[in-house]
């Protein structure tokens, strides 16, 4: 909701970007919401002696300074544009502007707070329009932004949610920063980016709180980071929610990657030595627990290398993190390098830094990170993306990623020749039907699976217990997997179809990706299909935003996308199988 301001109410309409009827699947997940008051504000502020002294000081009719071009100017979607975001604000910059509200915010129910903006909106207009004494319109204006502001109660939000989008086409990086001085003076700071598409920044309440008491006073600002003059952006939702699932956008947390100094430990190691720095027990707690549900554990330190090592070893805590960079160069760098080590992408990270700076740096080389304090540490388990199950695949994830590790470094040792390599590794894939002990590793799977996700499913718990209970013509089958190096474990899921001839659902982890195990896995379906009489394999495939390697496999098993679905004959063999052995119970 944007401040009343005396003898002005601006409207303007806009064209709503590339995926902006996402705000709309969004916008179904949240029950309630705030209503921060946001006004124009200025970086350098120093009124009211500014307004003297300031070459920019231009002054709207109530005489306060125009931070904005054109204030906060409500936006429409242009008539009969799809849906998006509700009650839009443009703002198009000036040198110093940002904006600025204030919380305690009241939740209420959304269909209460669209009903109070449809009337703000009204009465705004109305103040603005009407002939009267400035003194008198002045003082209205007054009355009713401060009935505005009044709350109620915090209430159990979830989450801050900013979204929208740079509506000149330019990326613009902001900063969401909520600012209190009781008791102390704290600060909690969010990097983000807005694009020429829609785009949504969801901070859980969780992370907020560890820094700032959302019961007492507090500032939250909205500021461009750098010069501010001419940035043109349009903000749709910009308060608290209470949402079914906030991070509704995002997967699972794969890596968390620690800093050391005061994060995982108290103290500094370069100033106090391994002796006297001393590790922070829910910290190791919570590395541990990270380690069963099969999130992945690394460091990125400013340290010497050594010495840091030497210190987790003698901490008894060396073998847990994978690939750890400790240098002296950009946290976003060490990010990155284990980010490749481990071929995973980064919006599946989560970075942990007791210093804003090294916080604010990571996202903003990566902003697809989820950077947190280290003040989350206490709930780290609880907050959005951890709640994961531990299953016997998770607790030993840690385990399989060092024998890939191994088995790049025989690679790397037979000269390049990868066929050859594959063929000396004994690879074997155990085919089975779903049964119960392997259904809560595949309800995981589905929720961590991506890439090679021919569909997009995230079965729940509910809807894999279902398919414990297929037909003799529906197979809903497990794949799991290992060679001479390890055990992969349960690594894929399928469900065939013999009366449809179709692949309904396929998933399967990227860790045997290119390895010929889908090549031994589709032959042996394609053998099923063809006993049951069929002569073409059809496969259900929907496109996502991050299974384009699914994609890429069809092609490569011979599969050819038609109005229909991806088919191919059945007279035709899946080349490389043979890699393979493959074992059906």
């Amino acid at each position: 909701m944007r401040e009343t301001v005396t003898s002005e109410f601006n409207r303007t309409t806009v064209t709503l970007p590339a995926g902006a009827s996402d705000a709309a699947a969004f916008a179904a997940c949240v029950t309630a919401r705030s209503q921060i008051v946001w006004g124009e504000h200025c970086s350098e502020c120093d009124y009211p002696r500014c307004y003297a002294s300031c070459s920019f000081y231009d002054p709207r009719p109530d005489l306060h300074c125009r931070r904005f071009v054109a204030g906060i100017e409500g936006a429409a979607p242009e008539p009969g544009a799809s849906s998006g975001p509700d009650h839009l604000t443009r703002i198009r910059f000036r040198k110093w502007g940002k904006l600025e509200g204030r919380g305690p915010a009241a939740l209420v129910p959304v269909a209460v707070a669209r009903a109070r903006e449809d009337a703000d909106a009204a009465v705004s207009q109305t103040l603005a329009s009407v002939p009267m004494p400035f003194a008198v319109r002045r003082n209205l204006t007054f009355r009713w932004n401060n009935r505005k502001s009044q709350v109620a109660s915090a209430g159990p939000a979830t989450g801050f949610v900013v979204e929208g989008w740079s509506l000149d086409g330019t990326t613009r990086q902001f900063t969401l920063t909520f600012l209190q001085d009781h008791p102390r003076r704290t600060v909690h700071q969010t990097p983000f980016t807005l694009t020429a598409e829609y785009g949504r920044v969801e901070v859980p309440v969780r992370a907020i709180a560890a820094e700032i008491d959302l019961a007492q006073p507090f500032l939250v600002q909205i500021e461009p980071v750098g010069e501010a003059e001419g940035i043109d952006i349009v903000l749709g939702l910009t308060d608290f929610v209470v949402a079914a699932e906030i991070q509704t956008g995002r997967p699972p947390v794969k890596v968390v990657v620690w800093d050391l100094d005061e994060t995982l430990w108290h103290g500094t190691l370069a100033e106090d030595g391994i002796t006297g720095v001393t590790p922070r027990p829910e910290a190791i707690a919570a590395v541990k627990a990270l380690d069963a549900r099969g999130i992945l554990n690394s460091i990125a330190s400013k340290n010497d290398e050594t010495e840091a090592l030497a210190a987790l070893s003698a901490f008894g805590l060396v073998d847990y993190f994978l690939h750890p960079q400790v240098n002296w160069g950009p946290k976003s760098a060490s990010v990155a390098k284990i980010a490749q080590a481990l071929d995973l992408g980064l919006d599946s990270f989560v970075f942990l830094d007791d210093q804003p700076f090294e916080r604010a740096e990571v996202v903003a080389s990566h902003d697809k990170v989820r950077v947190l304090p280290e003040t989350a540490v206490t709930d780290l388990l609880n907050q959005p993306g951890f709640d994961q199950p531990v299953t016997p695949e998770s607790q030993k994830r840690r385990a399989l990623y060092r024998a890939e590790a191994a088995r790049h470094q025989v690679f790397e040792a037979a000269g390049g020749d990868y066929l050859a390599f594959l063929r000396s590794s004994d690879l074997t894939l155990e085919v089975a039907d779903l049964d119960a002990a392997s259904a809560e590793r595949v309800f995981e799977l589905s929720q961590r699976t991506n890439q090679l996700n021919f569909t997009g499913a995230k079965f729940t718990r509910q809807e894999v217990q279902q398919r414990l209970t297929a037909t003799c013509l529906t197979h809903c089958l497990t794949l799991r997997c290992r060679d001479r190096f390890g055990d992969y474990g349960l690594i894929g899921f399928a469900e065939l179809d013999l009366a449809q001839g179709r692949l309904v659902q396929f998933f399967m982890s990227c860790r045997v990706q290119r390895k010929r195990v889908e090549h031994a896995f589709f032959d042996l379906a394609g053998q099923m299909l063809g006993a049951a009489g069929q002569t073409n394999f059809a496969v259900d495939f929907k496109p996502t935003e991050r299974n384009g390697a699914s994609v890429r496999m069809l092609t490569e098993l011979g599969f050819a996308d038609s109005p229909t679905g991806w088919t191919r004959p059945l007279d035709q063999g899946f080349a490389e199988a043979d890699i393979v052995r493959v074992s059906r119970s």
